[in-house]
């Protein structure tokens, strides 16, 4: 039972499991919804840019994604490819001159641009003469609320069969810990269904059901129990 579960909340990206957030869903539309050459998503790490960007190209014909470690002469390959979108995750690993194309590019609105960035970066890299004086929609990916990672976990529970497992009040605690953290939320989840499995394989009563102790040690295993 707990193997499925562990499965579902690893730390990685599909889209075809989508559940209505708020968060989500109003930044997802702003960036459809936008015209602008030059688009960037901002936010916290883990909050679920990847995530986003992922969900973008699915509804965005003639898009592709591509990491901003890329080479100069990579980038031109992705270039000579014709695509129309060019999403950018960790756009602030950029180099100099592949930042010079982009700001060329967009200005012969040849090209849609999505840069993805941490939030600390985005204030820096938006100050450089490359992007200062262009027209740039700036779109916020902020945390889930409590309302929504609920509504999440539920769906990832209901397809597993185990929606009893979970009382209100853990899933209150579950958010005390992740703050509404897109990835920790995932990782807490499948930390706790490790140590669930483990106790059930090995016969430890005391910890084969949710408790407050099991998401106390879930929590420390993690390092969230002081954050």
């Amino acid at each position: 039972m707990y193997q499925q579960l562990i499965k579902s909340f690893q730390d990685k990206i599909n889209v075809d499991n989508v559940f209505n957030s708020l968060n989500f869903s109003t930044a997802l539309s702003s960036l459809i919804d936008s015209k602008s050459p030059l688009k960037f998503l901002i936010g916290k790490p883990g909050v679920g840019k990847t995530f986003l960007i992922n969900l973008y190209q699915k509804n965005t014909p003639g898009s592709i994604i591509i990491d901003g470690l890329i080479s100069n002469e990579e980038f031109n390959e992705i270039l000579n490819q014709q695509y129309e979108v060019i999403i950018i995750d960790e756009a602030q690993l950029l180099n100099i001159k592949t930042i010079e194309t982009i700001r060329i590019l967009t200005d012969n609105n040849k090209y849609q641009f999505l840069l993805s960035m941490h939030l600390k970066d985005a204030k820096e890299i938006l100050e450089k003469d490359h992007f200062k004086s262009r027209e740039i929609d700036v779109v916020e990916l902020k945390e889930i609320t409590k309302e929504d990672m609920i509504k999440y976990l539920n769906s990832i529970l209901f397809l597993n069969n185990a929606n009893h497992l979970f009382s209100n009040r853990e899933f209150k605690t579950i958010y005390k810990y992740t703050k509404g953290n897109f990835r920790y939320i995932k990782k807490f989840l499948k930390t706790l269904f490790e140590l669930l499995d483990f106790a059930q394989k090995n016969k430890l009563n005391k910890y084969e059901q949710i408790n407050k102790c099991l998401l106390t040690m879930t929590a420390i295993k993690l390092g969230l129990e002081n954050e």
